[in-house]
C-alpha cells in the first residue's frame, strides 16, 4: 500500500499573535472526501542542553499553566521572526541561565505533527561563561538548577520532566554531552 498525500484546496490564517497563528485548511484525500484541518503554526522553536565543566546540566523548574503543574526544563523557546535558529539559542541560553557556550545544533524532532506546525532544533551547550543576563519575558518564573545526568534521568523516571519538548530534546541531546567533564586529579601515595 502507498500513502497518497492530501491536496490542499484553500488556507486561511483565523488567529495571529506574535508567537503563533492559527490555521484552517480544506483538505481533499486520495479518495475524493473533503475535510476541514485547524492547525498552529509557529516560526519554530529551540531547547538547549548546556554541561557546565563540572557535567552539570542546567535546568529550570518551571510553572505550566494549562496543566497547573510545576516541572523541570531545559532552556528553550520559541524563534521570533527573523531569527536563525542559532540566533534564538543564543538568546534563549542567556535570557534562562545567563550563560553563554559554544553551541551546536544536534537534531530536530516536532512535538505535536498532527496539531501543531513547527520544528524544534535542539542545541547542546558546552564551554560555559557568564554573559550579561537578557531581560526574561515577563511570562517566565523559574528556579535554576543544575543536575548530574543521572540526576537528569532520574526526574525523568519519577515525572519531574514531562513535557514532551524537554524529554524528545534530552533523547536527541543526551549522546552528544560528555560522559564526566571534571578533571580527575591524580593521588600521589606518601608511603
Amino acid at each position: 500500500m502507498s500513502l497518497q498525500k492530501w491536496i490542499k484546496l484553500s488556507s486561511e490564517v483565523f488567529h495571529e499573535n506574535k508567537w503563533w497563528k492559527g490555521v484552517h485548511d480544506r483538505f481533499q484525500m486520495s479518495n475524493g472526501k473533503e475535510g476541514d484541518y485547524f492547525y498552529i503554526k509557529t516560526p519554530g522553536g529551540v531547547l538547549i542542553v548546556a554541561q557546565d565543566s563540572d557535567g552539570k546540566i542546567l535546568m529550570h523548574r518551571e510553572y505550566r499553566y494549562l496543566f497547573d503543574k510545576v516541572g523541570l526544563s531545559f532552556p528553550g523557546g520559541g524563534i521570533k521572526l527573523g531569527q536563525s535558529p542559532i540566533e534564538a539559542a543564543t538568546a534563549e541560553l542567556a535570557e534562562e541561565t545567563g550563560m553563554s557556550g559554544n553551541l551546536k545544533e544536534v537534531g530536530f524532532f516536532a512535538a505535536n505533527g498532527g496539531l501543531i506546525d513547527e520544528t524544534d532544533r535542539v542545541f547542546v551547550a558546552l564551554y560555559l561563561k557568564e554573559t550579561s543576563l537578557i531581560e526574561k519575558d515577563e511570562t517566565e518564573e523559574f528556579e535554576a538548577l543544575r543536575l548530574t545526568i543521572d540526576e537528569v534521568e532520574t526526574a525523568i523516571a519519577n515525572g519531574e520532566i514531562w513535557n514532551a519538548f524537554d524529554l524528545a530534546g534530552w533523547v536527541i541531546a543526551k549522546p552528544h554531552l560528555k560522559k564526566n567533564s571534571i578533571t580527575p586529579r591524580l593521588h600521589h601515595s606518601t608511603t
